[in-house]
């Protein structure tokens, strides 16, 4: 596998892989690893600047690794504008994290006194929640103290979801659910609930497009970079 810069092998440069999260249509927010992230803003590198914000310093996590380690109290941070994906339509998220305990549920994102998340919620299982409408995905291996990638795909119109891990375009885990997804804080459910409870590295959401073949695999690349070079 190329890394971020080029490789020589026996004599012979090959190319550098240059594959960017931007490559894809759709990207609506996307904190990247080791740019624009201090205690009081992790700032989005999609486009629209909707960073993550947080004024009050007993609510800041720490910057970890080029990202922000959450410490599972009350740590979070908020969005001027909500992430609103509609009820069958397309998405995906893409999250390198490192959980400090997988026995309790890490948020994710969420939205303020209403039952719309997305969370880890057990050692091999991710919960979303639209509104009431609830998914439980198994399958997955959420190991704490350990450097981790998640990929979350939903499709249009059926709901059909599907979660592929740590660099694999083979899914570890599926389910049908659709409903809407209105998401405005990052690592904590409800100002004070389930809080994440760990290291978010880098995560990026896509509205509209729920990525496959050549994307995927280039995603599935990208991520796996970010994770070797912490």
């Amino acid at each position: 596998m190329l890394g971020l810069g080029n490789s020589i092998t026996s004599g012979v440069t090959l190319d550098a892989f240059t594959w960017l999260p931007t490559d894809v249509n759709g990207l609506v927010l996307w904190h990247k690893n080791g740019t624009g992230v201090d205690v009081g803003q992790w700032d989005d590198s999609s486009g629209n600047d909707n960073h993550g914000v947080q004024v009050t310093s007993g609510n800041q996590a720490a910057v970890s690794s080029g990202g922000l380690h959450f410490d599972g109290s009350d740590d979070y941070y908020e969005y001027s504008t909500q992430l609103n994906i509609g009820e069958s339509e397309a998405y995906t998220l893409a999250i390198v994290y490192n959980l400090d305990t997988n026995d309790t549920k890490s948020t994710v994102f969420s939205k303020n006194a209403n039952s719309t998340f997305f969370e880890f919620f057990d050692a091999d299982t991710v919960r979303v929640n639209y509104n009431g409408n609830v998914l439980n995905i198994n399958g997955g291996n959420h190991t704490a103290g350990s450097d981790r990638i998640l990929v979350l795909t939903r499709a249009a119109t059926t709901g059909g979801h599907r979660t592929y891990e740590d660099g694999s375009d083979t899914a570890v885990g599926s389910g049908s659910k659709t409903g809407v997804a209105i998401w405005e804080n990052l690592g904590i459910r409800n100002d004070n609930d389930r809080a994440f409870d760990g290291k978010i590295y880098e995560v990026m959401v896509w509205d509209n497009v729920s990525i496959s073949g050549e994307d995927l695999t280039n995603l599935n690349t990208y991520l796996t970079n970010v994770r070797n070079s912490l």
